[in-house]
């Protein structure tokens, strides 16, 4: 039975978007006003955490109301907010990660501590923020993602899944990381078309998420993948795919911009 969708069905989850950015933009210049600066990064992580997981799982009405075209203007726009609001938060575990195992940083750092721990609370936090939003029934999809148990977006073998987000991740965080000699217009704009551009690619694969924290905050416990699956899937072949990138580009891109300076 085809459910006949209401002009709220079609607007409800770009309302929902320009609330969360307007919520956690207030919230930052809360905390930054307020909290001492011991915790600040760590706030500012679990804010940004909560944001980005909160706003692609409303992307997931956005596609499927508007398909293709209206999820890719919509992240696009939101990946350049991102990109001006986030300041040094990552809402990633990639790019911790990798200073741990690549650069040679101790996990303890205060720095990547509070990353990580924000965004392990910020990934746990977005599953109650959502669903406080999705109980009113806005819309007939939030109707449907209250009352149903989510499903996993994995709709390829575990192994090749795994290679997807892996070589996804290495796309995206070269990218990243290339694009910090750039002008800064032109670096966000960059990063936020590749973005679109592989989450295009991996949608029907593997959600294309190039992200552990935030596929777990989505879809961890989900019918349809075992934890084992998830992990080998969204962390392994996602932390792998960062590592690789980060040591390609300290060995052979940074080192040729050296060369070059």
């Amino acid at each position: 039975m085809t459910v006949k969708l209401t002009i709220e069905d079609y607007i409800i989850p770009y309302v929902i978007l320009l609330a969360n950015s307007i919520i956690f933009y207030i919230a930052r210049i809360g905390i930054n006003h307020l909290a001492p600066n011991k915790v600040n990064l760590l706030l500012n992580e679990i804010i940004s955490t909560i944001e980005l997981c909160a706003d692609c799982a409303e992307l997931g009405v956005v596609w499927e109301v508007h398909g293709n075209f209206g999820l890719s203007i919509a992240l696009f726009l939101l990946c350049v907010w991102w990109s001006k609001v986030f300041g040094d938060a990552e809402a990633c575990p990639c790019g911790p990660v990798e200073e741990c195992f690549i650069i040679g940083r101790s996990i303890t750092s205060d720095d990547i501590l509070h990353k990580l721990i924000g965004q392990l609370i910020g990934a746990y936090l977005t599953w109650k923020y959502t669903t406080s939003i999705w109980c009113f029934h806005l819309s007939e999809q939030h109707h449907s993602l209250h009352t149903s148990h989510c499903q996993a977006t994995l709709f390829v073998s575990p192994i090749y899944g795994a290679a997807i987000e892996g070589i996804i991740t290495f796309i995206s965080r070269i990218v990243a990381l290339e694009s910090e000699n750039w002008n800064s217009s032109i670096s966000i704009g960059a990063n936020s078309l590749v973005t679109v551009l592989l989450v295009l690619f991996a949608l029907n694969t593997t959600g294309g998420y190039f992200n552990p924290i935030m596929a777990s905050a989505l879809t961890f416990g989900c019918e349809g993948n075992t934890m084992t699956e998830h992990l080998m899937v969204y962390w392994i072949g996602s932390l792998i795919g960062g590592l690789i990138a980060r040591w390609f580009h300290k060995n052979f891109l940074s080192s040729n911009h050296h060369k070059m300076d």
